[in-house]
């Protein structure tokens, strides 16, 4: 065995019925006493394998530094010639997952295992005479409603948390950390009990009707007490643990609230609500790189603020949350959750290429507004306001509060003017955040101008594959780029922000930035 590729495929089987695992090979292959990573000893893979997995992946969309992020897609291909395989299309396969395997022998005769992928399947396409399985990294897992419940409707007034037909069907809303003039549903017409959130918040900080705060009563116990217990006129109360507050008199316009969820500030910042909303959406506490979390706390320990009362898909919560602060997330080769900051590229590389390395290498223009040419200045929006109100508003808001009510964000600027100097064609960049606090925001707005106003290149390159670089070649990593060409002699650092390993083919693909 000089090298060869497994899959591990979990199906599940309804003959069972249950979940099992299929073990396939690039060639003939039983496992002995010390099996492969997740494998089991003593089994028997069958050599169905034709094209191990190509899984593209990028820190955000291709060829960008920044915006939403980008699930990972491949395909592994099987062969099928003789119908083997066939009995794939009675199980179930999408949304299962599926690791693949690197094998070569060490000069003790021992193999050498290295697990190069941990996916979902997305689904099988069962050909005459191959099998391709569709592949997305675990990202994947993530695209589906943040908030699946939704109101029953079946409030038997005046008793209920349900609603009626108003709000039946109607997503629950969910909040993560502190967000401001929310417009959460009524879901108890009798009481005038309104819901911030399916989950415990810390508290209500503010309600408002037409704009106009009303005053704060004591807080709730329990849900019987907030049920049976009106508040006082033009008053609110709040019960925390369930997500309600209850009005003491009919509203005359629009209800919206200041919400705040989280213990304190500390569990408010972008990783911790990126670690807890991974959580909620199923993914194990030990598949979350706890490193990442801490480090991306100490980059950037700001209080964030997301919420919704539709169907947003934990993805795109996840992307605001990681853009407020210039950050990205994914999963790694390995089924991870990680997180970082991205900046320019710093540190000790974990990789150095030099031209007898490289079989193709370009010097190309990014996807980012301006396609790379230096930003002069940067906007950044902070302090959203999830209802603008720009007009219905009660005779006593102030003119001040007015016109903080009729924007979505509140902005902060910073610019370097002699960059227009250089570079005639550059670029103001704007960029929206969940940031609450104007200080932070001008300190994130600094940093962006900083990191967008520099030179950059961005370099596509075709590398050969081997053990190491599989290791070692990963989304965020630092690599050191020597060449005698585009200024480099001297050696020069990028951050790779998208790879596209080719295992048969024994190449990958990386574009870099720095």
């Amino acid at each position: 065995m000089a090298s060869i590729w497994l899959a591990h495929l979990t199906v599940y089987d309804p003959t069972l019925p249950g979940l099992r695992t299929l073990y396939f090979s690039s060639q003939g292959f039983t496992s002995g006493a010390t099996p492969p990573p997740g494998g089991v000893a003593h089994t028997a893979y069958e050599p169905r394998i034709q094209q191990p997995a190509v899984l593209r992946r990028d820190c955000f969309d291709r060829g960008t530094t920044g915006g939403e992020s980008r699930v990972g897609y491949g395909a592994l291909e099987l062969v099928n010639l003789d119908g083997g395989l066939d009995y794939l299309a009675d199980l179930g396969i999408d949304g299962q997952p599926i690791s693949l395997i690197f094998g070569s022998m060490a000069r003790n005769g021992a193999p050498v295992w290295e697990t190069v992928l941990v996916g979902t399947v997305e689904q099988p396409a069962i050909g005459w005479s191959s099998v391709t399985l569709r592949l997305r990294d675990r990202q994947a897992e993530l695209a589906k409603p943040l908030s699946a419940a939704t109101f029953a409707g079946t409030n038997a007034l005046p008793a209920g948390l349900e609603g009626v037909d108003d709000i039946k069907g109607k997503t629950k809303p969910v909040c993560f950390g502190k967000v401001f003039n929310v417009s959460p549903p009524m879901v108890n017409t009798s009481r005038l009990i309104y819901q911030v959130s399916t989950g415990a918040i810390s508290t209500v900080s503010a309600v408002y009707d037409r704009g106009l705060g009303l005053s704060k009563g004591a807080d709730y116990a329990s849900q019987a007490d907030m049920e049976t217990t009106a508040p006082s006129a033009s008053t609110f109360r709040v019960w925390p643990a369930g997500g309600y507050f209850r009005l003491g008199s009919s509203p005359t316009g629009i209800v919206t609230a200041d919400v705040t969820q989280g213990a304190s500030a500390s569990d408010r910042t972008t990783a911790q609500l990126i670690k807890q909303i991974a959580l909620s959406m199923g993914i194990a506490a030990g598949d979350i790189n706890a490193a990442d979390v801490t480090a991306l706390d100490a980059a950037n320990s700001a209080e964030v603020g997301y919420w919704t009362d539709s169907s947003d898909d934990a993805n795109e919560a996840l992307d605001d949350l990681a853009n407020s602060i210039g950050a990205w997330w994914g999963f790694d080769r390995l089924g991870k959750l990680r997180m970082q900051r991205f900046e320019a590229p710093s540190g000790t590389p974990a990789v150095y290429l030099e031209p007898a390395d490289i079989i193709r290498i370009d010097r190309v223009a990014n996807n980012d507004a301006g396609r790379g040419i230096p930003a002069w200045k940067v906007t950044l929006g902070y302090k959203k306001f999830f209802t603008v109100q720009a007009n219905d508003l009660a005779g006593a808001v102030a003119v001040t509060r007015r016109q903080e009510l009729a924007k979505d964000y509140r902005t902060v600027e910073a610019e370097d003017a002699a960059i227009k100097t250089r570079h005639t064609l550059a670029t103001p960049l704007e960029f929206d955040t969940l940031l609450i606090d104007a200080t932070a925001a001008q300190t994130e707005c600094t940093r962006r101008l900083n990191l967008y106003k520099a030179e950059r290149a961005t370099i596509t390159a075709r590398l050969a594959l081997d053990a190491s670089l599989i290791s070692s070649l990963d989304l965020g990593v630092v690599v050191r780029l020597t060449l005698p060409r585009f200024d480099m002699a001297a050696g020069r650092d990028f951050r790779v922000i998208g790879l596209q390993p080719d295992y048969k083919l024994r190449l990958i693909d990386v574009t870099l930035w720095g």
